[in-house]
């Protein structure tokens, strides 16, 4: 299915590309040249040992520290400019660009291309679609000389009202780690390091570079945490971001207990942290607390002989300075710093095809009253396209600024296919359109809260593409308390609830798509809209990708990575008041007054019925779930339980189904989540064929964090084994013992 999918893709990419007059778009690729290594100006340092990239890292890294003067230790502690890091010519060292992400290379000017958000790249459940595309982004930061890529983000969807969670992995640490670690390793395999961020506990825009968050180690261990542990552990990766905020009254710059007590030590994170621009408040406090580098930096001459005193002096002790300086050289040397250097490609066909197929996969189908999906167009004379998302960029794509385009994860495409641009350049005269009502200022009149409902009245099928933009979704650009920081509530932005009713009203042939960063509330309109799609900001080729799902050439295959609630006190911070969430102000408190109690865990341990629960997602054909198969029924000491189940497409469309795997302990000794996810697996099925989807269980799946003994802890006793098509929908469950 997906080899097919990618001759459709690539058929479509080529006619868009004429189509928009993107002629040079497939040209646009640096050739594969290789650059000569830096050479050091010091004439008695050019052959080196740490030159020679034959030579294992850690003896590089042994032999460049040992020729370091203390002057250059202080200037390897911080950047060298906006976006720079190095630049010791005597040594040999570049400057080593950085850049942002995670939805694409962050151009200011400039393109490159624009794959789907972080969120929708975690609702494809595909773990190898997702390297695939960390590869991709990793190239075209070749290709720009970027070696350093800010990304992913991995904190979590606290609350459905954070104004950054598009651009992380929602609300379950498992997913979100998993998905990262490959998108981790495909970027690296480029020999670019990515840099996930923010650590941590970075959940909200309110006052995020001031507030204090006072978190249970439980919570960080159980919730805030794991997604960047697995980044750890199983994406090796090079850099990891602090986060603006405080923890337990320090910064996390500064705190010794997230970096260096939990990640160096728990995590065995051995490579560089980066502050956040602007995040290191303090010398002594930062290199004291585990930060390495602080970006971005105008530290001159006098300022570092300032720093250098402090250190001679024993003010900052040369222990933590040392262990910073082998840190950074450490990542130096990943990033090929001393090394010749081979360009990469951008903006190149396969790009922009692997951004569709990302984009597809991530589109989840949420309502099928009547089996209104797929349209078929033969039967289809008139298309009302209604809706402000239905013609408006969500990248970088027009020129505008950072603000409005979600902050510094924005992408500059060469081109963006709007879903009335994919729908118009398929079937022309038959598609009308009608904006409604316009997200931004200063957009032209398309047409009237009644043209949209004439429109609707005289259409075969209405198709609204409403949703959200990035005046909602964003980062709050500034300081301290800024205004608009994070959503301010669950409902669909403007008058669209109201439009929608009024244009079912006319047509019951309505589907809604949905484009967005984070859930949105459906209640006023749910019952009148008979078909509903999920498809996120979706990067360059959104537009043809939403085109193929609607029409059948795409089989919906996504999943949601967050929990859609009725009501925003279905999620237990806003239950909780404001000090939970937003917290007490500028430099105030947020307490996370919720502690474990996040995304579905709240709502399977409340009883809470969501709209759409987490992991849910249908399907234009069916599947069938045979007989779970467990490898043993008792595990002891490291024991691995090792779970298979066959899945069957009984319908008679090729599609993919996830199969997710939680575990519920039956009688715990401490308040635990009903179940948590701790497997899944992607399964593409022709109709009538049957595959075996394979899990792995550990015994730290099994474990919950003990505050009283700091540490891991599984209890022994009776567990039980879900899989299912979501948190909610359980097609097989099996028991097994833990045992002592």
């Amino acid at each position: 299915m997906r080899f097919i999918g990618r001759i459709i893709v690539t058929v479509a990419l080529s006619s868009c590309v004429s189509a928009f007059g993107q002629t040079a778009v497939n040209d646009r690729q640096i050739p594969e040249a290789v650059l000569p290594a830096p050479v050091p100006a010091d004439p008695s340092l050019r052959g080196a040992k740490y030159l020679d990239p034959s030579v294992p890292l850690e003896e590089r890294v042994d032999d460049l520290f040992s020729r370091l003067t203390l002057e250059e230790k202080v200037a390897l502690l911080h950047g060298c400019g906006g976006m720079g890091y190095g630049n010791i010519p005597r040594i040999g060292l570049p400057v080593i660009l950085t850049t942002d992400g995670p939805q694409g290379v962050r151009m200011d000017t400039g393109t490159a291309t624009a794959f789907p958000c972080g969120l929708a790249m975690a609702a494809t459940w595909d773990p190898n679609l997702v390297q695939e595309a960390g590869a991709a982004m990793g190239d075209e930061c070749r290709a720009l000389n970027r070696r350093i890529y800010l990304a992913p983000g991995l904190d979590i969807m606290r609350t459905p009202l954070g104004g950054r969670n598009f651009e992380y992995m929602g609300e379950d640490p498992f997913l979100a780690g998993k998905t990262a670690a490959t998108y981790i390793r495909g970027v690296q395999s480029q020999g670019v390091a990515a840099c996930v961020k923010h650590w941590d506990l970075n959940e909200q825009e309110h006052w995020r570079t001031t507030i204090n968050v006072e978190c249970s180690d439980r919570a960080l261990h159980e919730i805030y945490g794991p997604a960047f542990e697995t980044a750890v552990r199983e994406g090796h990766v090079w850099a990891v971001m602090d986060a603006y905020n405080r923890f337990r009254g320090d910064f996390c710059t500064a705190s010794k207990y997230l970096n260096r007590r939990v990640l160096e030590d728990e995590y065995g994170f051995d490579g560089a942290v980066i502050s956040d621009w602007g995040a290191w408040h303090d010398d002594k406090l930062a290199i004291e607390g585990g930060c390495t580098i602080e970006m971005p930096s105008k530290k001159d001459a006098e300022a570092d002989a300032l720093l250098a005193n402090r250190i001679a002096g024993g003010e900052i002790p040369q222990a933590d300075v040392d262990e910073a300086v082998r840190r950074n050289l450490r990542l130096l040397f990943r990033v090929g710093a001393f090394d010749a250097w081979t360009n990469g490609t951008l903006n190149t066909m396969a790009h922009q095809e692997l951004s569709r197929q990302a984009a597809t996969e991530s589109i989840v189908l949420l309502k099928n009253h009547r089996h209104l999906l797929p349209l078929n167009i033969e039967y289809i004379k008139k298309i009302a396209v209604i809706g402000p998302n239905a013609d408006q960029y969500q990248t970088m794509a027009d020129g505008s600024g950072l603000a409005l385009r979600g902050g510094s994860g924005a992408t500059r495409p060469p081109y963006e296919v709007t879903p009335l641009a994919a729908l118009r350049k398929r079937f022309g005269d038959k598609v009308i359109y009608v904006q409604g009502f316009p997200f931004e200022p200063n957009t032209r009149d398309t047409g009237s809260v009644a043209d949209a409902i004439a429109a609707a009245r005289s259409a075969d099928v209405v198709i609204f593409f409403g949703g959200t933009d990035h005046t909602y979704d964003r980062e709050a650009l500034g300081w301290g308390n800024v205004p608009g920081a994070d959503k301010p509530n669950l409902q669909l932005k403007g008058p669209q609830a109201d439009l929608i009713r009024k244009l079912a009203a006319v047509n019951p042939n309505i589907i809604m798509v949905l484009i967005n960063g984070a859930p949105v509330s459906v209640e006023q309109w749910y019952k009148q809209v008979p078909a509903i799609l999920e498809a996120w900001y979706g990067g360059m080729e959104a537009g043809d990708a939403i085109a193929d799902v609607l029409f059948g050439e795409a089989n919906p295959s996504g999943k949601l990575p967050c929990t859609f609630g009725k009501h925003l006190n279905d999620w237990l911070c806003h239950k909780l008041g404001t000090n939970s969430f937003p917290g007490t102000g500028n430099n105030g408190v947020v307490n996370y007054l919720d502690d474990i109690w996040v995304g579905y865990r709240y709502y399977d341990h409340a009883g809470i019925e969501p709209r759409f629960p987490f992991g849910y997602g249908l399907s234009y054909t069916t599947f069938k779930y045979g007989k779970m198969r467990l490898s043993t029924r008792k595990l002891a000491g490291d024991d691995v339980l090792t779970v298979s189940i066959p899945i069957s497409n009984t319908g008679n469309r090729a599609g993919a189904e996830v199969a997710e795997l939680y575990i519920q302990e039956n009688h715990p000794v401490t308040p635990r989540p009903p179940q948590e996810l701790k497997g899944f697996s992607k399964v593409f099925l022709l109709p009538g064929e049957t595959k075996i989807a394979s899990f792995e269980i550990h015994r730290r799946d099994l474990s919950f964090w003990d505050d009283t003994t700091h540490g891991w802890r599984a209890t022994p006793g009776k567990f039980e084994v879900r899989i299912g098509a979501s948190s909610r929908d359980i097609r097989a469950k099996a028991g097994f013992r833990l045992v002592d």
